[in-house]
């Protein structure tokens, strides 16, 4: 028994093998278990089992109701057999005493340990007497494990918390923000399934983001939009917090919702759910995810900010339309797909015709105008593949996909046209108004150019040869070298 008795050095795993092991020698059965008795929530939660030589940390739940010669027994914290089946259950409760909370013991609660005989009679009497002492002695000093333990815990928690704080922060820096944080949170919770949702202010919505599974699979849940008003949904009840009901109560402790919420303001919403394994989302869990609400808030504040401002280096705010170093990034990866794919790829160059002597005749505020109208129909005009780009100044660009210059001078001539039906007010002009024409030039992939570079370059040719013979009108780069062009 000595070798049982020195505990100090050992966890609590270490200390629930050794007793369990020697228990199971001296007690002749098949299996000997330990279990958490929460009597206040109605079952004893499994947390080792020793049998053959194996010992291992394993769950099983056994609920008291309906089985209430068992919840009688459970709560006389004395002996008692049950039967199941085949199987002799031999129930030894210990009593743990001291000032700690850890692990999920609850010092004032009792430990259980199941005797289990698989076949033929009870288990005999004169050797469970023997395990029960085992037992009963090794117990006495699991108090001198709770330094230890209170200390790994207490370790643990903090590197938890470290490790969330650095995910949440980091988010903002990741191309998938959102999957970033929910998958942090299921890694060290390990919950059954989390979903993620998050506030979109300017649509008046609750949209659904991503979940994630025990098995850590990250699926998206954009199809998920609730209309963000209360009575609408009780996922939109419970971030706007303006109802009554404790939607807690549905599913008791298996389900915990987190608002999230920034300055009193909704950000989102986390759902944390373990219906499937019916396993109880704990208080410490629960008092950990409250602790974090402000900060992954906090994350989402940062996430929507950061795209904001990217979405607008990456745009041009006046016309809507993309600027030139997003165009420079996605023409390099559409001229390689073009190559590798045998495709053609073409570049239609627009220039709004007399744009200088229109803002220095009218006015800046007028020369915006032309540019706002020429980027709203250039962008409704449009396939999706093609890709747009205010190149600078008065120089629009559209990438065509897939294009040949035949197509792409067919498209030019349609917006040639368009333009023309543009007019733009001048009140304080004996004009009264302004009209648009525009100058265009194309180049296509493989016809003109082998490399980008050269794309753009016969583009820009092929619009300096129309700007120079008259304006308002296309050209391709292969009719001005062909005669009929020169």
């Amino acid at each position: 028994m000595k070798d049982i008795e020195n505990r100090k050095n050992l966890g609590e795993e270490d200390f629930f093998k050794k007793i369990s092991s020697v228990a199971y020698q001296e007690s002749g059965c098949d299996g000997v278990s330990v279990f958490h008795c929460l009597h206040e929530k109605g079952f004893l939660k499994g947390l080792y089992k020793y049998s053959r030589g194996f010992f291992y940390e394993f769950s099983e739940y056994i609920f008291f109701e309906g089985k209430e010669y068992f919840r009688h027994s459970v709560l006389s914290k004395r002996p008692f057999w049950d039967k199941v089946s085949h199987v002799w259950y031999y129930y030894y409760p210990v009593e743990i005493k001291g000032d700690f909370d850890l692990s999920g013991f609850s010092r004032e609660n009792i430990v259980f340990f199941r005797f289990e005989k698989l076949y033929g009679s009870k288990p005999s009497s004169r050797k469970l007497e023997k395990a029960k002492e085992v037992v009963k002695n090794g117990m006495e000093n699991f108090y001198q494990v709770d330094f230890e333990i209170l200390k790994t815990h207490y370790y643990q928690s903090i590197n938890t918390l470290a490790r969330l704080g650095e995910i949440f922060a980091s988010s903002i820096k990741t191309e998938d923000s959102y999957k970033t944080i929910i998958s942090g949170l299921q890694k060290h919770f390990g919950f059954d399934r989390i979903r993620f949702y998050v506030v979109k202010e300017n649509e008046k919505k609750l949209v659904g983001a991503y979940s994630v599974d025990v098995s850590g699979k990250v699926k998206s849940i954009d199809y998920d939009r609730i209309i963000l008003e209360p009575g609408s949904h009780r996922f939109a009840d419970i971030v706007l917090e303006k109802t009554q009901q404790d939607y807690s109560r549905i599913y008791g402790d298996k389900v915990f919702y987190l608002p999230l919420k920034k300055e009193n303001r909704p950000m989102g919403l986390l759902i944390f759910d373990n219906l499937l394994s019916q396993i109880p989302i704990s208080l410490e869990e629960k008092d950990m995810l409250k602790s974090f609400s402000s900060q992954i808030a906090m994350a989402i504040d940062n996430i929507n900010l950061f795209n904001k401002i990217e979405e607008l280096s990456l745009y041009d705010e006046l016309t809507g339309l993309p600027l030139r170093r997003y165009f420079n990034s996605r023409f390099q990866e559409e001229f390689y797909r073009a190559e590798r794919f045998s495709q053609p790829l073409s570049i239609l160059w627009i220039d709004i015709d007399y744009f200088k002597e229109i803002n220095d005749t009218y006015g800046h505020q007028i020369g915006d105008v032309a540019l706002k109208e020429a980027g709203r129909l250039i962008n409704s005009s449009l396939r999706k593949i093609d890709f747009p780009c205010r190149y600078g100044g008065d120089e629009i660009i559209i990438m065509l996909p897939q294009a040949t210059y035949t197509e792409a001078i067919n498209l030019g001539r349609r917006l040639l046209n368009e333009i023309k039906n543009v007019m733009i007010p001048v009140p304080f002009s004996s004009n009264k108004e302004v009209k648009l024409t525009l100058s265009m030039g194309v180049a296509s992939y493989p016809a003109d150019a082998l490399k980008p570079e050269e794309l753009l370059a016969k583009a820009d040719e092929a619009l300096y040869w129309v700007k120079s013979h008259g304006r308002d009108s296309i050209k391709a780069y292969c009719e001005i070298k062909s005669p009929q062009g020169s």
